[in-house]
């Protein structure tokens, strides 16, 4: 969890006007107008309540890869900092009500309704401001992964709002009561509405990835999944939805395989199974490949963000294993090649695999 501040806990804490102006160059990231994340221990002892938390680990500091992953953290603050938000508000309101004496300035889901029956517009009928968490901001709520940032904005549903602003996305659309739930005192949209939500709006390299990662830690199934695709109002994009479902898996173990997986079918190449083992001699661990074709004798790795670093956590000890790894199948006829991450969204590496497997299906005809 982050430290999330408001430039009102900042003035309560003594921070001026400047004193946050500097502290942004710093130790505090703006999120959006008014709303900050603490990002990191820093040397400045006047910044010590900002980041306290985050040096007795309290509070998660806002890790900076220098990649993709900076822009996904950041858009996850940004949903933890809305959840506080929320929650802010609606003690105030309960604050409100309580030295006013009127009870039904609260709406009936903040006053002690059922949690799973309450449904968003009858609280909107009660002058509550209500919204659903959906889409990409739902994902990471459920700690699914984004393959690459997509958007900077957080993603809600409200019952007949469609409006965008500079941080904040509302959609109008209907959510059913079953279709959300609540986490961490947040509004969401469920793991399969989330799913289809994704698929229906965003590309198959989004989708696809996610829907393994849940298939692969068995969150969901493939079957819970089509009967939300049944249920939902919308019928928007079904057929990119029903392809994302279509070409799911969840013996892909990264976001990196899931869109090979991807770019494989929009260049027409098939027979890649993912994650193959190869046995080995006794004296070392057996060899598990990303994809392998084994009419093509073709094993296809790929290498995505941070891949490096697993294992051991030294690069040059897991280049070594891999230039190992390698020389092994290829003594044994099998062809290797290595997609970097940069790799999957260009041509080259796919065309080669294409025409490797073409060459091969080829020569079986002749043969």
């Amino acid at each position: 969890m982050y430290r999330i501040l408001t430039t009102q806990e900042l003035n309560r804490l003594g921070f001026t006007h400047e004193d946050i102006r500097f502290a942004r160059t710093c130790c505090l990231l703006r999120l959006s107008r008014g709303v900050y994340v603490a990002r990191r221990v820093c040397t400045v002892e006047r910044h010590r309540p900002l980041w306290a938390g985050i040096a007795e680990r309290t509070h998660d500091e806002l890790v900076e890869h220098g990649d993709n992953r900076d822009a996904i953290n950041e858009l996850s603050a940004k949903v933890m900092a809305r959840r506080e938000l929320q929650f802010q508000r609606r003690n105030a309101r309960t604050a409100s009500a309580t030295d006013t004496g009127d009870s039904g300035a609260v709406g009936s889901g903040d006053s002690g309704a059922d949690e799973t029956t309450d449904h968003p517009n009858r609280e909107a009928q009660s002058g509550v401001d209500v919204e659903v968490v959906s889409h990409i901001s739902a994902a990471l709520v459920h700690g699914l992964p984004v393959a690459y940032p997509v958007t900077h904005q957080v993603e809600v549903v409200r019952p007949g709002v469609n409006r965008r602003y500079p941080s904040l996305h509302v959609r109008g659309t209907t959510i059913p009561a079953a279709h959300w739930q609540r986490v961490g005192g947040m509004r969401v949209t469920t793991l399969e509405r989330t799913l289809v939500d994704v698929a229906r709006t965003y590309s198959l390299e989004i989708s696809v990835a996610m829907i393994d990662d849940a298939l692969r830690r068995s969150l969901t199934t493939l079957e819970r999944i089509r009967a939300v695709v049944a249920q939902a109002v919308e019928k928007r994009n079904t057929k990119r939805v029903e392809r994302a479902l279509d070409l799911a898996d969840g013996r892909r173990e990264s976001p990196g395989e899931s869109i090979a997986a991807v770019r494989f079918y929009q260049h027409g190449i098939v027979g890649m199974v993912p994650q193959v083992t190869f046995p080995t001699e006794r004296q070392r661990p057996d060899i598990r490949v990303d994809f392998c074709h084994k009419g093509a004798r073709l094993i296809v790795e790929v290498d995505g963000i941070g891949k490096l670093y697993l294992g051991s956590g030294v690069p040059r000890e897991e280049l070594e294993k891999e230039r190992r790894r390698e020389q092994w199948l290829r003594e044994r006829g099998w062809r290797v090649i290595r997609i970097s991450w940069k790799e999957l969204f260009e041509e080259a590496k796919f065309n080669e695999i294409k025409h490797v497997v073409m060459a091969s299906a080829s020569a079986a005809s002749a043969g």
